[in-house]
């Protein structure tokens, strides 16, 4: 848990406006902590929209909400990668956090105690300016950085190898023998969807066996809901 010292000057500072960032910001707002989102990119929304196009979140819209602001029933039960950006910009225009985009974080340090102050405050050099904080919460997420592993025989292979962040949909996959390495969220999704699309057969690589659990199972989506309305350790 983050303790703030209250007589610090300065707002709370989160960089990353997707949900993680947006969602801290809404409470600390709702406990009336100045805070200021900073976002790298154009609009808050952007990490989801440059995903590929038939992506769709793996939990329902019911458990999907953050806190304060429902989805919007109109999404539907599985929300879709534009509806879901469209939702991060409502909630934070909900909230009325202050949001600012295009704002890239170089660096953060911490400065010296300001006169008559016991803690010290924390310094976030944005390229344009230094924004003094009480606090920096760090919500930049573990996706925005693609990764390639370099594999033996890479160079020579004459198919395509590509990163997911690259593939948009399975369309251009037919008639074609696709391998899809890893059975993350996109990895699971990715496999179905060039299989269904005609690929000529397709494989998924995975180093453990992954939990697979149907879509559209009325099962799974009751045991979330209720187990929400559990205690967190019988949860």
């Amino acid at each position: 848990m983050m303790k703030l010292d209250m007589h610090a000057s300065g707002p709370v500072v989160v960089i990353g406006a997707g949900p993680s960032g947006l969602a801290a910001a809404a409470m600390l707002r709702r406990a009336q902590v100045p805070v200021v989102v900073l976002e790298r990119s154009d609009r808050v929304g952007d990490g989801w929209r440059g995903h590929y196009d038939h992506l769709r979140l793996h939990t329902p819209r019911r458990l999907s909400s953050l806190p304060g602001f429902p989805v919007p029933r109109a999404a539907g039960t599985w929300v879709a990668r534009d509806d879901w950006a469209a939702y991060l910009e409502q909630y934070a225009a909900h909230h009325q956090l202050d949001v600012r985009t295009r704002t890239r974080v170089e660096r953060v340090t911490i400065g010296r105690p300001a006169s008559g102050r016991t803690a010290a405050e924390w310094l976030v050099d944005t390229g344009q300016g230094v924004l003094s904080a009480r606090a920096v919460v760090l919500a930049t997420g573990r996706n925005h950085t693609p990764h390639l592993p370099a594999w033996s025989g890479a160079d020579s292979f004459t198919g395509r190898l590509l990163h997911s962040s690259d593939y948009r949909d399975p369309a251009s996959y037919e008639g074609r023998r696709v391998l899809v390495v890893g059975a993350g969220n996109s990895g699971t999704e990715i496999a179905v969807a060039v299989s269904r699309a005609g690929a000529a057969q397709t494989w998924l690589s995975v180093r453990a066996a992954p939990n697979i659990v149907p879509r559209n199972s009325s099962r799974w989506q009751a045991a979330g809901i209720y187990t929400r309305r559990l205690p967190p350790a019988w949860g």
